[in-house]
Formats: structure tokens, sequence, C-alpha cells
């Protein structure tokens, strides 16, 4: 599917989706056209889906970042994810076979913005249970 150089493209553009071509081309001694030609494969493929910013939340003034585990009724749960789905202050949902059935990323000012939005989610039809977890320190990304 994918050789050697495609893996070390991938992981490059995975730390940092701005690097030069003609840098990773030094890296792998191929030309710059070579590089452009396998990323573009590896996009046409969809191994390479996008290229998105990592944002420092705390530089916008939020303090803190809450990871939620939401869980639902069986009848209410397509229901739950659609509300859930129109919270802008909710980033990164995804549904889970662990702990909790939903999962997502909160930012947040300070504590009283957090009870505020647990409010809000509390109230939607269907939820049985809310549990956050507020981050101390992102040890590895």
């Amino acid at each position: 599917m994918i050789d050697e150089k495609d893996q070390i493209i991938i992981n490059l553009l995975e730390k940092n989706a701005r690097t030069p071509f003609t840098q990773i081309a030094k890296k792998l001694k191929i030309t710059e056209t070579a590089i452009r030609k396998r990323v573009k494969k590896l996009e046409k493929k969809e191994i390479i889906l996008n290229y998105k910013a990592t944002i420092n939340y705390k530089k916008l003034g939020y303090s803190n970042k809450v990871i939620m585990g939401v869980d639902t009724t069986p009848q209410k749960y397509f229901k739950v994810i659609n509300k859930l789905k129109e919270l802008e202050e909710i980033k990164n949902l995804t549904t889970s076979s662990g702990d909790h059935m939903i999962m997502f990323d909160i930012w947040v000012k300070n504590m009283s913005e957090l009870n505020k939005i647990l409010e809000k989610i509390d109230q939607i039809e269907g939820v049985t249970e809310s549990c956050p977890s507020i981050i101390h320190e992102k040890i590895k990304e």
C-alpha cells in the first residue's frame, strides 16, 4: 500500500503539516517533484485526508480543556448526538464503546463556564450521565 518513503512523508506532515516539500525532499534524498507526486497520491488514496491547524486555546483565554463522557438511553442515542453536534463549545465529538457512549472535548475559560455547559448537556433529553475530566497537562500529542 505505501512504502517506507511514504511513511516518512506521513510522519513529517503529521508532526507539522506546513513542512516544506523541499525540506522533506532533502531528508529523503529525492526531488521536490517526487515528494509532490507522492503527497498527491496519498491524498488521492485518502490516506492524507486534510491539513489542520493545532490551536493553543490557552492563548485565546481558555484555561481548561475538559474531556467529557456522556451516556444516553439507547432510544435517544442519535437524538443526543445531534443535539451535542449543535453546541459550538464541543470539539472532537466521537462515539465510544468504552466507559461512555459519547466522548468529546470542551475548552472553558473558567469553572463557571464549565458549569453552564454541563447544565446545557444534562438538560438534553436522553442524557443519563455526564462525566467531565479536567486535563491538567498534555504529555504527548
